[in-house]
């Protein structure tokens, strides 16, 4: 019967599907990875002026809706955010893709993976999937066979996360796999930590790039040379920066760039060099992502010249001489959506809001740090008409009362404090008429949370982290106020509770 489901998928579903095997069993996908890779591996077709990220939602949505994809995660606006597949699906998938010489996964543990191999048979298999215990193995793959091979995958399962890798020969992977697997699509190496190697300047094919650095450093001008790249995710220790050349932006395909952890952006577009560079877009049209962008100098030519971005994160020190937050100017970015500010070093003076220019279609917003008054939310409110995600995190505002007026937020639907030092909220049912869902998290200070939200309609759940005991306390009044007029869809989720003399 299962296989009856995979034999009617259409044609453009079936690599879809059976690329859903490269994951774990029982691992939740994110689904913004596994869209990046549908894309890399050339799945998703593009469909009039639709971005191909767009189609590929649709895919995913056309497979779920065929009961072969189940939904692990939703985001706020109900859009998927992780998805995961029964075991006994993963297991068809598994034996489908073998018979066609789709995919084929090394594991030294025959009794966990029905597709392992410990005769390496990879020839005509273009994507293979590796265990790292399995890599003192992997490393005696024939040469001969490595020509096939389009996309390398590399994953940990919950095992393997408590065990140290110390002593194992990582260090030298990218090495090795540059001098082996010279035509790769997809190099995914997210869950194992290993030095930069300038040999993978030399995988001119490569399309999806992830790639956890053991330490800090410089990647050097050549990355341009990657010119089908259209996915870099670059992860380093919190404490170690990669710091990523202007040169970058001279790769023409690019269209996401993540840098976990931060990373620290050379943006100097408009220098003599490349100026007189005609390899140089003076658009880069393609970029959609930007995510923990510490600039190194001015980022406005940048945006100028990204006039597609859809999510932007902006961290590290946006700070003056004088000491003054000092807000991009992000008017050039017309189809933003989704912005972060995460600042390291708290401004002297608060910024007036009213002063920056927003894109007024940003409907998600993140910030971190910046250190505003509770009257500047209410204008932000005004500037973002659509807005309708806001987190305000580690001291993003600063102040003991929040305040809020009408008409502000018309169309929020999760709002998240944590890490305020607010101490009373007044406010109505009719300042967030859309609002669905409310998180607070270490609020400490903050007393209790006002009865009048339980009245807003569409509210369907409320969760409290690290708050004090009053503020549980009239979490649950809400509930049972709610539940006394008949409203039984409100939930409420305390999960941890701060025990206040």
């Amino acid at each position: 019967m299962l296989a009856l489901s995979y034999n009617h998928l259409p044609h453009h579903l079936k690599p879809c599907f059976l690329c859903l095997g490269a994951f774990p069993e029982d691992e939740k996908i994110p689904v913004q990875k596994l869209i990046c890779l549908w894309v890399a591996e050339g799945f998703i077709q593009k469909i009039g002026q639709r971005s191909l990220e767009e189609v590929a939602e649709d895919y995913l949505m056309d497979l779920i809706q065929r009961s072969l994809v189940i939904v692990a995660q939703r985001r706020f606006d109900g859009r998927i955010k992780a998805c995961r597949m029964h075991d006994l699906l993963h297991d068809l998938c598994l034996k489908k893709a073998r018979e066609i010489n789709f995919l084929q996964w090394i594991h030294n543990d025959k009794d966990t993976s029905p597709s392992s191999s410990s005769n390496y048979k990879i020839h005509n298999q273009p994507r293979l999937c590796v265990h790292p215990y399995s890599l003192l193995e992997f490393y005696h793959v024939p040469r001969s066979y490595s020509p096939a091979v389009q996309s390398l995958l590399c994953f940990r399962n919950e095992f393997d996360k408590k065990i140290s890798y110390a002593g194992k020969p990582f260090d030298d992977l990218c090495s090795f796999i540059c001098r082996t697997f010279k035509l790769l699509r997809v190099l995914d190496t997210w869950y194992i930590s290993a030095f930069f190697s300038k040999e993978l300047i030399q995988l001119v094919n490569l399309r999806y790039l992830a790639i956890n650095l053991k330490y800090s450093c410089e990647l050097p001008p050549s990355i341009s040379n990657l010119s089908n790249l259209e996915t870099l995710i670059i992860i380093s220790t919190q404490w170690m920066k990669v710091i990523l050349p202007c040169n970058v932006w001279k790769i023409p395909k690019l269209r996401h760039l993540y840098a976990k952890r931060g990373a620290k952006y050379g943006v100097s577009l408009c220098s003599e060099e490349a100026v007189m560079d005609h390899n140089h877009p003076s658009i880069l049209e393609n970029l959609r992502t930007i995510t923990n962008f510490n600039p190194c100098g001015s980022i406005q030519d940048l945006f100028a010249r990204t006039p597609y971005l859809t999510k932007l994160g902006i961290c590290g020190s946006l700070v003056s001489d004088s000491g003054n937050l000092m807000f991009p100017n992000l008017e050039f970015l017309r189809h933003l959506e989704t912005l972060k500010l995460d600042i390291d070093f708290f401004p002297r003076h608060p910024i007036a809001l009213g002063e920056v220019k927003f894109p007024a279609n940003i409907k998600r917003l993140t910030l971190k740090s910046t250190m505003l008054e509770w009257e500047e939310i209410s204008v932000l409110g005004m500037l973002l008409p659509s807005l309708e995600l806001l987190k305000l995190e580690d001291n993003a505002v600063f102040g003991l009362q929040w305040a809020t007026t009408d008409g502000r937020f018309p169309q929020l639907k999760f709002l998240k404090m944590k890490g305020l030092n607010v101490r009373q909220w007044i406010t109505c049912s009719s300042h967030f008429p859309s609002l669905q869902h409310l998180s607070l998290e270490w609020c400490r200070d903050l007393k209790e949370i006002p009865s009048s939200l339980g009245d807003i309609l569409s509210l369907q759940l409320i969760e409290v982290n690290y708050c004090c005991s009053t503020v549980d306390e009239s979490v649950r009044k809400i509930k049972e106020e709610q539940e006394s007029i008949g409203n039984n869809w409100l939930k409420v989720l305390i999960r941890e509770q701060l025990w206040n003399v």
